[in-house]
């Protein structure tokens, strides 16, 4: 099905070098575009025989080039995925997709315009794990989902020109858009610049969705512990992702009794893990942009996913960058 397809990957930093690996596993490189020499000499030593360019339009004008993998700095995605979609060719760019919600509305437009593919690099989905959050939650067992609960925390790496929202945020608004099925209709952000002015190091993010369902998110790269979870709360159950680990553990309690609040009682069923086991979502992600490439298809992490993803981000920023007024003294 994906034979004779040929993926050039822009951007040989240490992700893109993650996507030359895995592409060049499924035997569908075609190249690499490196405007660095040291880093270009280092793929040249790596692989002798692959092509290397030191501009986009040089790696398409040959031909020969089905699709092009985006991980080149945030600021430079809508530039250079706009050009490879002009020139027909489909797109899988790494997150955040684009800075702007104007710039990743246009590359929607064009590829959706332009039958072609364009795909986001938001990892987590491939994950099996997630995977088998999706199904639990779609099979009944919580019953009706109330409350979904994301946190990233760590002593991370501080970025001097990017906050930890656009760092660390995209990959779950994803999975929380994908698990919800649905845009918010609410954004509320919260957070506080202690590192770096202007520059948010943590950040809460609480989103509202049309169905009543609520959802918040913790995103700090300043942060005793670090932190990798997901919890999503039902009426009937509730079950919590760890991605450290790769489980999804059922946790069979929930609130039963009266009608009102005094009558309602804790019952404690115990907890079952209900898949443990890693899985590899990197070469998933690039098989399935392959497979896309080579059927037409529609990508699970599509553009309007990642569209939506920006909109989020861009109303939270917005929300942040806001002065902060102070609630006033009452008479």
């Amino acid at each position: 099905m994906t034979r004779g397809v040929r993926v050039v990957v822009a951007g040989a930093g240490p992700w893109g070098w993650n996507h030359l690996t895995t592409l060049h596993g499924l035997g569908a490189l075609a190249g690499v575009v490196e405007v660095c020499e040291d880093t270009a000499g280092r793929v040249r030593a790596t692989w002798p025989d692959l092509p290397v360019w030191d501009s986009l339009a040089a790696a398409l004008d040959g031909g020969g080039v089905d699709g092009v993998v985006i991980a080149t700095p945030a600021p430079t995605h809508a530039a250079l995925a706009c050009e490879a979609l002009a020139r027909s060719r489909g797109v899988l760019v790494e997150k955040p997709m684009t800075l702007a919600v104007r710039d990743a509305a246009h590359l929607v437009e064009m590829a959706e315009a332009g039958g072609r593919v364009l795909m986001v690099g938001h990892l987590p989905l491939f994950q099996p794990a997630l995977r088998s959050l999706a199904d639990l939650m779609a099979s009944g067992a919580l019953g009706r989902i109330c409350r979904i609960d994301l946190a990233r925390t760590a002593l991370g790496r501080v970025r001097p020109t990017e906050d930890v929202l656009w760092s660390l945020g995209p990959h779950d608004v994803a999975v929380l858009l994908h698990l919800a099925g649905a845009a918010p209709a609410r954004v509320a952000a919260a957070g506080a610049a202690f590192l770096q002015p202007g520059l948010p190091d943590d950040v809460h993010l609480e989103l509202g969705f049309a169905d009543g369902l609520t959802a918040h998110i913790h995103l700090a790269w300043y942060w005793p512990v670090r932190t990798r979870s997901l919890r999503v709360l039902g009426d009937r159950g509730m079950a919590v992702y760890d991605e450290a680990d790769q489980t999804v553990t059922l946790h069979h309690k929930r609130l039963a009794g009266g009608s009102g609040p005094g009558r309602l009682a804790a019952v404690d069923g115990g907890a079952e893990t209900v898949f443990q086991g890693g899985g590899q979502p990197l070469a998933a992600e690039d098989a399935h942009f392959v497979q896309c490439l080579a059927s037409g298809a529609r990508p699970l992490s599509d553009g309007r996913c990642g569209l939506d993803v920006i909109r989020v981000l861009e109303r939270a920023e917005a929300q942040l960058q806001a002065p902060f007024q102070p609630a006033s003294k009452e008479a």
